[in-house]
């Protein structure tokens, strides 16, 4: 009985020996562990790419070369569509002499948008309405966004024959033919109308602000404050403007910017601009001349040649320009070392190796430098490639333990 108390009393010793030394190896390990990870350190990250862009506002006017159309205050119809652009002796408008002529006028409009859409159907496959179908609904609900209604009538029609009616309902030949006399016969009939033409060619517009008189004879020489007294009061037009007419197919931008953005424009012939709030649109503008500065602002007149058309409601921009941007790899300073003064250097993870990487600093954006893809240099550094932020005694070809 004894010899069997004291054999478990042996096996207890080895199983509590056992535990402490399965301990004290366990915590030797861990031990070992921290001190290798402290004595070699090893933190990396990718390089991630990253877009550097120079802008400055600006807010000015639109100067164009401008007429009026005058209206003589009866009702009228406008023939041509906002933003149109016109021949010399094109149907402006027809302006109707009493409730009689008005009707009439009306039912020959009508007659006409009827006609121009049966021959429209005639001359189409089924295919080809309902492609037109989906055009005459974006086209609708296009205008309508943009309280653009000088098609209205053009378009609600065509939504009307595309969309709601039937295809078995287009007009035949003879119906298309009746159509046609009832028309000419209203029109030998049409009196108490007068017809308004263009003088010269231009683009239309409907709308009068007192400002067209303001043309590019008055842009040389502008500072802020006498480009606000240009627009500050407009001018009578006098009685009921029909429009106006812009001729030529330039344009130009006169903004206030301040001082130190305007002369980044310095040696420029052109510049980015994208205009915002009424006009959302980027165009690349020719720079026409930057003014004196006054109270930190300076006026930049731009130019340009197209987008005319899109703008015709509009007399005042506002516009961010771009100075310069340039795209590069976005890496931490601190991964950053320098050789010899000015040569600059990183290490790629490549593998279980560091491999040392000659890198070109364009710019420092905080704790970053943003530096030259791989692709420009000649280097392989690329986006997405694993950059040694830190690690201990770092060399090329280095194997590295994570």
């Amino acid at each position: 009985m004894e010899g069997m108390l004291s054999e478990m009393r042996r096996s207890d010793f080895v199983m509590k020996l056992m535990s402490v030394v399965l301990f004290i190896a366990i915590a030797a390990y861990i031990g070992l562990y921290i001190y290798q990870a402290a004595d070699k350190p090893l933190k990396t990250t990718v390089a991630v790419r990253y877009t550097v862009e120079d802008t400055g506002g600006a807010e000015g006017y639109i100067i164009r070369t401008e007429s009026v159309l005058s209206g003589d205050g009866n009702t009228a119809t406008l023939m041509a569509a906002e933003g149109e652009k016109l021949a010399v002796g094109q149907a402006v408008a027809i302006y109707y002499q009493g409730e009689t002529a008005l009707a009439q006028a009306s039912t020959i409009r009508q007659l006409q948008l009827e006609i121009k859409q049966a021959q429209t159907d005639a001359a189409l496959s089924s295919d080809q309405k309902t492609v037109n179908a989906d055009a005459s609904v974006l086209a609708l609900s296009n205008a309508v966004q943009h309280k653009n209604y000088s098609n209205l009538e053009d378009l609600t029609l065509g939504i009307k024959k595309t969309v709601f009616a039937d295809s078995g309902n287009q007009l035949s030949e003879t119906d298309l033919a009746a159509l046609n006399d009832r028309l000419t016969n209203l029109l030998s009939k049409n009196t108490g109308s007068n017809t308004i033409y263009t003088p010269v060619s231009g683009v239309f517009s409907a709308a009068v602000d007192g400002f067209e008189d303001i043309g590019p004879d008055k842009i040389k020489d502008l500072t802020p404050s006498s480009l606000q007294a240009l627009f500050t009061t407009p001018n009578n037009t006098g009685g009921a403007p029909l429009g106006k007419l812009i001729t030529g197919i330039k344009w130009y931008y006169a903004a206030v910017m301040d001082a130190s953005n305007a002369h980044k424009l310095d040696g420029k012939d052109t510049a980015a601009l994208q205009f915002t709030k009424s006009y959302n649109a980027q165009l690349d503008m020719a720079v026409e001349s930057i003014g004196a500065e006054e109270n930190g602002k300076c006026v930049v007149v731009f130019s340009a040649k197209r987008g005319i058309s899109e703008m015709t409601v509009l007399r005042k921009l506002t516009a961010q320009i771009e100075f310069s941007s340039y795209t590069g790899l976005s890496i931490p300073k601190e991964a950053v070392y320098r050789e010899n003064g000015d040569k600059t250097y990183i290490y790629l993870l490549t593998g279980l190796q560091a491999e040392k990487v000659s890198v070109d600093i364009l710019s420092e954006n905080g704790s970053s430098y943003i530096v030259k893809d791989g692709t420009e240099n000649g280097t392989v550094l690329r986006e997405g490639s694993e950059i040694i932020v830190k690690a201990k005694d770092l060399h090329d070809r280095k194997v590295v333990a994570r």
